[in-house]
């Protein structure tokens, strides 16, 4: 009774059910192993989700754009210098200026970024997490100043999370890369 197939013989006609310890860490490495493999797919996946609906946003944060330009008539003159000595009313004077033309402030937020700082999308909200992840070109208050050439950019991502690097929404609405804008 040393072989393998003699052991089989004995557990069927003892009537066991179940598995041995060595069947049983077989399965166990085998679904390791295709976790480890299935990883980077993964990754890839989540980072094109991530990108596409980033690309969303800005293409939303455009199209707001455009909605104010027409209704107001110039671009929002939101204070560069509130960028760096108060950010949160940066933030809260883009979001207030554009949330009527279908901006709110979930389209602020670059997906990725928001899960490597690690809270939830609903905590944005929060005075203490209040932030826009896109930082608006200023422009003069002259109409046309935005569209002066179709090739200026509008919004530009704060931070390189996506494979491509910052995405950029430019005036004529495409959505294109740092890297991509260089290379041109």
């Amino acid at each position: 009774m040393n072989n393998f197939s003699d052991r089989i013989q004995v557990r069927k006609r003892s009537g066991e059910k179940g598995m041995t310890l060595l069947e049983l860490m077989t399965v166990v490495i085998i679904i390791g192993i295709l976790a480890v493999m299935l990883m980077p797919i993964y990754s890839s996946v989540t980072s094109s989700a991530d990108e596409a609906r980033c690309v969303a946003n800005l293409k939303n944060l455009y199209v707001a754009a455009s909605g104010y330009l027409q209704a107001a008539g110039s671009w929002p003159q939101v204070p560069v210098s509130l960028l760096t000595s108060d950010p949160k009313t940066y933030a809260r004077s883009w979001v207030d200026a554009l949330t009527p033309f279908g901006a709110p402030h979930k389209v602020w937020i670059c997906p990725a970024l928001q899960r490597t700082m690690g809270y939830s999308i609903d905590a944005i909200d929060k005075d203490e997490n209040y932030r826009i992840d896109f930082i608006a070109t200023p422009f003069d208050e002259n109409p046309v100043s935005p569209m002066r050439s179709s090739g200026h950019p509008w919004f530009l991502e704060k931070s390189a999370q996506h494979p491509r690097g910052n995405l950029i929404v430019l005036s004529n609405g495409s959505v294109t890369s740092m890297k991509d804008l260089i290379r041109e």
